[in-house]
């Protein structure tokens, strides 16, 4: 048995453990599983428990918020994964021999998210999960002999699907590739490819939507979405200058040009042109370039930022 201590009050203790370059962690944060394998990149932020009982994977450049809580036989989260804080990953029956959560690459899961793994839950690439969604593989509570209801199984949620605030998915269900799930809604069924759906209990609202290709729609989207990030370059006084040429599907940014065909961008980054990579990302349009997302900081939080409150006549 491994065990790597932090000096910040972290610890480690795996059976084998793999711990890739660049890899941040938080204090009081608490990882045991019979293997561990960090990534490159990894960010773990403070007061986060793990206990995995088989193996956890981390994929470069994913990043861990505050006080979450995982328990599980394996956990697998991609790259570019987003997990923000207080999210459980157990509740009833997580002691299970199917105790599984695969979370795939380039996926966001927000705060206060529940993920029962009585049953195991597999999550697709490009997956949104918005804050205070509950995902369940079990249901039951009063007695079975008497006629009431009780459901166990796994759950899927394929790739490229968006599963907004206060949702609740149920045992047993699947939810397909290219899916948009309307805010607040009961998902007690299964839902095909590309649909539009929402409402408690769950219905369809439109088929075969998703994903769709409108080149007049795209050209206006991403000329709005310049323009908006004009407005926040000059609030940030930032010196950007960006422009877009429809029949190449090029944005460039300063020397940067990013191809919206290829999603590849190419040129030398300032915090600057990460800047307007990061805002893309936030408008839908994300561009992988193997370094995290930042952003540059308003000039007027930065000043009140810098003030230390310990030097001597700050004023």
């Amino acid at each position: 048995m491994e065990i790597q201590k932090f000096e910040n009050g972290s610890y480690i203790i795996a059976d084998r453990l793999s711990i890739g370059r660049n890899f941040r962690i938080g204090p009081n944060t608490s990882i045991r599983a019979a293997e561990c394998i960090i990534g490159d990149d990894v960010t773990l932020g403070s007061h986060n428990t793990f206990l995995i009982g088989q193996r956890l994977e981390i994929g470069d450049l994913t990043v861990f918020g505050h006080h979450n809580s995982l328990t599980a036989r394996t956990v697998h989260v991609g790259e570019y994964v987003y997990w923000d804080s207080n999210v459980v990953v157990g509740h009833g029956g997580k002691f299970s021999e199917d105790a599984h959560l695969r979370v795939g690459s380039y996926s966001m899961i927000c705060a206060r998210i529940t993920l029962n793994v009585n049953h195991a839950i597999s999550i697709g690439e490009y997956v949104g999960i918005g804050e205070d969604v509950a995902v369940w593989t079990h249901g039951s509570y009063l007695p079975i002999l008497e006629g009431f209801p009780a459901d166990f199984g796994p759950v899927h949620i394929g790739n490229k699907v968006w599963l907004p605030a206060k949702s609740t998915v149920l045992p047993n269900r699947r939810i397909g590739n290219n899916v948009v799930i309307g805010t607040n809604s009961l998902i007690n069924k299964d839902l095909p490819d590309g649909c539009l759906a929402g409402g408690i209990p769950v219905r369809i609202l439109k088929e075969n939507l998703y994903p769709s290709h409108d080149a007049a729609r795209n050209e206006e989207l991403v000329r709005r979405i310049l323009a908006d990030y004009e407005k926040l370059a000059a609030y940030k006084e930032l010196a950007v200058r960006v422009s877009y040429e429809p029949s190449t599907q090029r944005i460039q940014c300063n020397a940067v040009v990013f191809d919206l065909s290829t999603m590849q961008a190419s040129g030398t980054f300032s915090a600057v042109e990460e800047d307007f990579r990061d805002f893309l990302r936030r408008r839908g349009i994300k561009f992988y370039t193997g370094q995290p997302f930042t952003s540059v900081l308003p000039p007027e939080y930065q000043r009140l930022l810098a003030v230390n409150p310990d030097a001597d006549g700050a004023a």
